[in-house]
C-alpha cells in the first residue's frame, strides 16, 4: 500500500531532478580517484549544506587504521583524505538509516580507448558518461537526491537519515572502515552500488597481492648466462592460473549457484626492467584474486602461499629464489546478509512500489563496503542504477535509471525512518 505522503515526496523530488542532475555531472567532472578525493568531498559538503542537511568532513588517515587488520594500504592513497557525513535528524524514537557510497574512482587507464572526455560529465540520450559516473556517482547523487528531497518536502520523520560519502573503497575500504569506527552508528544501511536495479546480497572476500621475482644478471648477447625476472614472473603467473579452479571447488553458496566460476584471479599490473638490452633483475606483479564467503583473510594468503610454494620448487632458479609477497590493498573478508533481513525487506517493497514489479536479488562478483557495516551489527543491502563500462573505457550511468534509483530510496527511507 503506497505512503499517503508519497505524493508529497515525489513532488520535491521531481522538483529537484534538474538540479541533482546538473550535481552529478559536477561531480564525474572531479577527477577523484583513490588519493584525490577531497575536492569532490568538498563539492559535495556544499551541495549537502545547500540542501539544509548538517554536513561534517571527518578526516581519515589510512596510516592510522593499520593496525586494524581489515584495514588496507593503496599505494596512493597514503595520505589522509575526508569522508563526509551529512545528516537530517529525526524527532526521535524512529529507525536511523544510512545511505552510504563512496565518491573515489578507479584510474582511466589508457586515454585513447575513451571516446569522450572520461572527465566531461556529459549528457547523451540519457546517459551520463565519464568515470565514475556509473561506479558509483550515480548512485551516491542518487542517495543525496532522496535525502533532499525528504527535506523539502517537510514531511516529519522520527529516525535520522544520514548521507555517507566515502574515500577508498576501490583499494581497501578504509574509509567506511573509519566511517563505522568513528562516525555514526546506523540501525541500517543501503548502499547504491551500481547493481542494475536489483538488491546485492552477498560479496566473496577479495585480496590484492604484489609479486617480486629476481634474476641474474648477465649481457644479454650471452645465451644462458642470465635469468631474466620477466621470463621467471611469466612461469609464476602461469602456475597462479588455476588457483581459481580449486577455490570455486571449495565454494557453495546459494546466491552464486547460476555463476559458473565466480571466484577469480587476475593480474592487473606488471612491470620490470628499463632498458631493452638490459637483462631485468626484478619483476613485480599486482594481482587480484576472490575467495570464499566464510574464509578468514589468513585462510586466503595461505592458499596462494602454498600454491606459490609449489610453483617454486618445481623450478630450479625459483627453487633458491622464491618470488616474494606484498600485502596491500584490499583484504576484505566476504559478506552476506539473508533476504529476510527487514531493511531488505523494507527496500523490497520500495521497489515493488515504485517498479510494480517484484524486486531481484544478486550476488556481487567483487567486493564493497557492505563488510564493515556488518562488523559493527549494522545490516547492509545493495542497490543502484544501471550503465557499463565499469572499470573500463566509456563508462556511462542511465539516467532514467539513477530516477528510479532515487525514488526507490525516498520510499525505502521514508517507511525505514518514520
Amino acid at each position: 500500500m503506497t505512503d499517503p505522503r508519497w505524493p508529497l515526496l515525489r513532488a520535491s523530488l521531481d522538483r529537484l531532478a534538474p538540479h541533482y542532475q546538473d550535481v552529478l555531472s559536477a561531480l564525474v567532472a572531479y577527477p577523484s580517484v583513490v588519493g584525490d578525493e577531497r575536492p569532490a568531498q568538498r563539492y559535495l559538503h556544499d551541495v549537502a549544506a545547500d540542501a539544509g542537511l548538517m554536513p561534517e568532513l571527518m578526516e581519515v588517515d589510512p596510516m592510522a587504521l593499520q593496525e586494524d587488520p581489515r584495514a588496507g594500504l593503496a599505494d596512493l592513497g597514503h595520505g589522509a583524505r575526508p569522508n563526509l557525513v551529512a545528516t537530517l535528524r529525526g524527532s526521535g524514537g524512529g529507525r536511523s538509516l544510512a545511505l552510504s557510497g563512496h565518491v573515489d574512482v578507479v584510474p582511466i587507464g589508457e586515454r585513447d580507448a575513451w571516446t569522450r572526455d572520461p572527465f566531461s560529465g556529459r549528457v547523451e540520450d540519457g546517459r551520463l558518461h565519464g568515470r565514475g559516473a556509473l561506479d558509483m556517482k550515480g548512485g551516491l547523487v542518487a542517495a543525496l537526491h532522496a535525502i533532499a528531497a525528504l527535506r523539502a518536502s517537510g514531511i516529519p520523520l522520527r529516525g535520522d537519515l544520514v548521507f555517507e560519502s566515502v574515500i577508498e573503497e576501490e583499494a581497501t575500504g578504509n574509509g567506511a572502515l573509519a566511517a563505522r569506527l568513528h562516525g555514526p552508528h546506523v540501525d541500517a544501511a543501503i548502499i547504491p552500488e551500481l547493481s542494475g536495479e536489483a538488491m546485492l546480497i552477498a560479496t566473496p572476500g577479495v585480496l590484492w597481492a604484489e609479486l617480486t621475482t629476481t634474476g641474474r644478471s648477465a649481457y644479454v648477447g650471452r645465451a644462458g648466462a642470465a635469468v631474466n625476472a620477466i621470463d621467471v614472473m611469466l612461469i609464476v603467473l602461469g602456475g597462479l592460473r588455476s588457483l581459481p579452479d580449486a577455490l570455486n571447488a571449495a565454494f557453495h553458496h546459494p546466491a552464486y549457484a547460476e555463476s559458473g566460476a565466480p571466484l577469480t584471479l587476475n593480474v592487473g599490473t606488471i612491470a620490470g626492467g628499463d632498458w631493452p638490452s638490459s637483462v631485468p633483475l626484478a619483476c613485480r606483479a599486482g594481482i587480484r584474486f576472490s575467495f570464499p564467503i566464510g574464509w578468514p583473510v589468513d585462510r586466503a594468503k595461505a592458499i596462494l602461499a602454498a600454491r606459490l610454494a609449489e610453483i617454486a620448487a618445481a623450478h630450479p632458479w625459483l627453487r633458491e629464489h622464491p618470488p616474494t609477497v606484498r600485502w596491500h590493498g584490499f583484504q576484505a573478508e566476504g559478506w552476506e546478509i539473508d533476504a529476510g533481513s527487514p531493511v531488505v525487506e523494507t527496500l523490497a517493497a520500495a521497489i515493488r512500489e515504485e517498479t510494480r514489479s517484484p524486486a531481484a536479488t544478486a550476488p556481487l562478483f567483487g567486493t564493497a563496503d557492505a563488510r564493515f557495516f556488518r562488523d559493527a551489527g549494522i545490516p547492509a543491502v545493495y542497490y543502484g542504477p544501471s550503465g557499463d563500462g565499469q572499470h573500463g573505457p566509456d563508462e556511462w550511468v542511465d539516467l532514467a535509471s539513477v530516477a528510479r534509483v532515487t525514488r526507490v530510496l525516498a520510499r525505502a527511507a521514508l517507511a525505514w525512518c518514520s
